[in-house]
C-alpha cells in the first residue's frame, strides 16, 4: 500500500495540489505517516486515534492531534491552509474526517482526498461530488486523489457528516466511535467469549485489546466479585466510548501500543482477549501473539487466560507453548473460545 500511497502523493504534487499553501498542513487519517515525508511540506499536523501511528508522527517531528473535536478549537489550527484526508475502512469515520477537515481548513484553502479503489475512494468522492465541484481528480496506482476547495460556507450536508461521526448508540445498545472495531453491533467472536466467563470473573481483571469495552461492561454486569478492570487498547475513540458503556468505579481506562508500551502489572486474576488479527487493511497476527505473552507475565499463578480467537488465525500453537492448560470452552465454524490457568 505505502508505494501506490507514495506515487499518488508525488503525482498529486506535481500537477500543483500542494502549490501555494498558506499555513499549516493537517491530516486526517493517515495510516503511515512516513508517507508525508515525500512532499517536504513546511509543517505538518497529523491527527490519528491510534496510539502507534501518534508516536510515529512524533518520531518524524510532526504536530500531532489526538482528539478531533479539538480541531476548530486549537489557535495552532486556525491557520491550517490544507488538509489531507486519506480513506478508512469506516465510512462513517471517513466522512467524519472530511467534515473536519472542511472545520479546520482555511475559507478557500485545500481539500485533498485519497485512497485506493478497494479502499472505498470512488464512493467518497462520488458523496462529494454530489455537493462541491472538484478542482482536479487523479488517478493513480490503482487509486485516486482528489483537490477540493474549502468554500465560504460549510455545506449543511458536510455538517451532518460530523454530526454522524460522532459517539453514537450502535445497534446492540452500545455506544462506539466511528472507525473502531466492530462499530455496529457486538461481534459474534465477543458475544461466545462473555456467554462463557460471566458469572465466573472475582479479583483483578484485565481486558488486553478492551475496544469499545464490550466484554468489560458484560464482566462488570454478571461477576460483582470484580474488584477491578483495567481496559486497555490503542484507539483513543474506542476508550472514549468504552468510559461510557463501561461505567463503574471499579474500572480503570489506558491509551496503550502493547506491541511498543510496557504494561507494569502483576498478580491479576483473569485476562480476556478478542485479539485483533488486522492492522489497516493488512492481516497481522503480531499484536496477538503479543497479548499473549503480557497475559502470561501478568497473570497470577493460577491465574485464568479467557479468549477467543478466528479458527484461522494461528495463535492455538502459543497458547499451547505458553498455558500447556487449556482447554477449549466452545468452538463454532468461525471460532474458538481457550480457557487457559497459568502455573
Amino acid at each position: 500500500m505505502s508505494n501506490l500511497a507514495i506515487k499518488r502523493l508525488l503525482q498529486a504534487q506535481s500537477n500543483g495540489f500542494f502549490l501555494n499553501i498558506s499555513g499549516r498542513v493537517l491530516v486526517l487519517g493517515c495510516p503511515q505517516p512516513e508517507l508525508l515525508k515525500v512532499l517536504n511540506l513546511r509543517e505538518v499536523i497529523v491527527c490519528h486515534p491510534e496510539k502507534a501511528i501518534i508516536r510515529r508522527a512524533q518520531d518524524l517531528n510532526f504536530c500531532t492531534l489526538i482528539d478531533k473535536s479539538k480541531l476548530t478549537k486549537l489557535k495552532l489550527l486556525r491557520s491550517v491552509g490544507a488538509s489531507i484526508v486519506y480513506i478508512t475502512k469506516s465510512r462513517r469515520e471517513t466522512l467524519l474526517n472530511i467534515a473536519m477537515a472542511f472545520s479546520a481548513t482555511n475559507r478557500k484553502g485545500n481539500i485533498i482526498i485519497t485512497g485506493g479503489k478497494k479502499e472505498g475512494i470512488e464512493y467518497t468522492l462520488g458523496e462529494l461530488k454530489k455537493i462541491i465541484e472538484p478542482c482536479s481528480v487523479l488517478s493513480k496506482a490503482h487509486g485516486k486523489i482528489g483537490l477540493f476547495k474549502r468554500p465560504e460556507r460549510i455545506p449543511q450536508v458536510i455538517r451532518n457528516w460530523k454530526k454522524q461521526g460522532r459517539l453514537l448508540q450502535n445497534n446492540s445498545g452500545f455506544v462506539t466511535a466511528a472507525g473502531t472495531f466492530s462499530e455496529h453491533f457486538v461481534d459474534n467472536g465477543s458475544q461466545l467469549l462473555a456467554d462463557q466467563f460471566l458469572g465466573k470473573l472475582y479479583g483483578n481483571v484485565v481486558d488486553l485489546g478492551a475496544g469499545w469495552g464490550f466484554l468489560s461492561a458484560e464482566a462488570i454486569k454478571y461477576s460483582p466479585q470484580i474488584e477491578n478492570i483495567t481496559l486497555i487498547d490503542s484507539n483513543s475513540n474506542a476508550l472514549k466510548s468504552a468510559k461510557i458503556n463501561v461505567r463503574s468505579n471499579k474500572a480503570k481506562f489506558f491509551w496503550l501500543d502493547l506491541e511498543y508500551d510496557r504494561l507494569s502489572m502483576e498478580n491479576v486474576d483473569h485476562v480476556l482477549m478478542n485479539p485483533p488479527f488486522h492492522k489497516g487493511q493488512k492481516i497481522d497476527f503480531r499484536l496477538g501473539l503479543s497479548f499473549l505473552n503480557i497475559a502470561k507475565d501478568i497473570l497470577k499463578k493460577g491465574g485464568t487466560l479467557w479468549m477467543v480467537f478466528n479458527r484461522n488465525s494461528p495463535y492455538e500453537k502459543s497458547v499451547k507453548s505458553l498455558f500447556p492448560n487449556y482447554e477449549f470452552l466452545k468452538e463454532t465454524k468461525g471460532y474458538k473460545v481457550i480457557n487457559a490457568k497459568k502455573f
